[in-house]
């Protein structure tokens, strides 16, 4: 047993009913540790962030012997603010385009001020954008199981915005008007949305594999192997990435262009983030030529 001091980083941040000191049983967890600021604070568990005077982040799974803490050491709280469930954050964000694209393609008459039939290719991607986005809620709903349970209640306009107003609004109005593209031939035509077939079933199997890696109620991490895996450490965005591509060259659209860019730019920062992680965790156990998104170059 240690008696730890609690502290903000500033006074803007003060946190009301926050004890200046806490008796703590080091042969707990993190978890212990912060039900206990929260029964003290009245704030729900999710919403406090400890760190210790280094910035080490204080991980709530682990065990606090780890962080060898003594008497008189200082732990930073941090209130994060009204939080949101992952699970909903990705339900509202992918739930937006399937509404959007359904208002854009069918209602014709007051968006565009006219009506008039739909090319192959706006009928293509109408239907390859709903069922990309129906696959992403069916994934969220049986497959996907999150290391966070949860995230700042703001955040999620932010998050929204990309999908809503890129890949929703934005492809959608562009997609869908009077004076599409002309269809590429025949061959072209098919050939892309076999490979966005392709594209698209690798990246449901990717999900698969992280989420078989995870026992569920968990937060354990392996190291993935299989497919994809054996070349970047996450090949889930590079199949994404591909998925959009195929709808870019598809309509030749700036519209589909920008969030292809956006979108696998960002894929590409969490990549290299997350991998820079598994090489931390494994060390010398994680394959030294795997990369993070693109096979055999970065």
């Amino acid at each position: 047993m240690v008696t730890v001091n609690l502290r903000t980083k500033s006074p803007k941040a003060k946190i009301s009913k926050l004890p200046p000191t806490l008796d703590v049983d080091t042969s707990g967890t993190v978890k212990d540790l912060t039900t206990a600021i929260s029964k003290a604070t009245q704030l729900g568990v999710e919403r406090i962030r400890l760190t210790l005077i280094d910035n080490t982040r204080l991980a709530p799974e682990a065990p606090l012997d780890k962080y060898d803490l003594q008497d008189n050491s200082i732990i930073y709280v941090k209130d994060l603010g009204y939080q949101i469930g992952w699970q909903t954050v990705f339900y509202i964000e992918y739930g937006g385009p399937l509404f959007i694209h359904l208002i854009f393609y069918f209602l014709q008459k007051p968006i565009y001020g006219k009506v008039f039939e739909h090319s192959a290719t706006q009928k293509a991607v109408f239907y390859m954008v709903m069922l990309h986005f129906l696959k992403r809620e069916l994934e969220t709903m049986f497959v996907h199981k999150f290391s966070n349970d949860t995230m700042p209640l703001l955040n999620i306009f932010k998050n929204s915005g990309h999908y809503w107003i890129l890949s929703g609004v934005s492809l959608g109005y562009f997609c869908y008007g009077p004076e599409p593209r002309p269809d590429l031939p025949g061959y072209l035509f098919y050939g892309l949305i076999a490979f966005w077939v392709y594209s698209e079933v690798s990246n449901f199997i990717t999900h698969l594999i992280l989420s078989s890696l995870r026992p569920k109620g968990t937060k354990t991490r392996k190291i993935p192997v299989g497919y994809g895996f054996n070349l970047v450490s996450y090949p889930n965005y590079f199949f994404e990435a591909c998925s959009w591509l195929a709808v870019v060259l598809l309509t030749r659209s700036l519209a589909a262009t920008v969030f292809l860019i956006v979108s696998t730019a960002t894929m590409f920062q969490w990549s290299l983030k997350k991998h820079r992680q598994y090489k931390k965790e494994f060390g010398a156990k994680y394959p030294k030529n795997r990369k993070a998104m693109f096979p055999f170059i970065a």
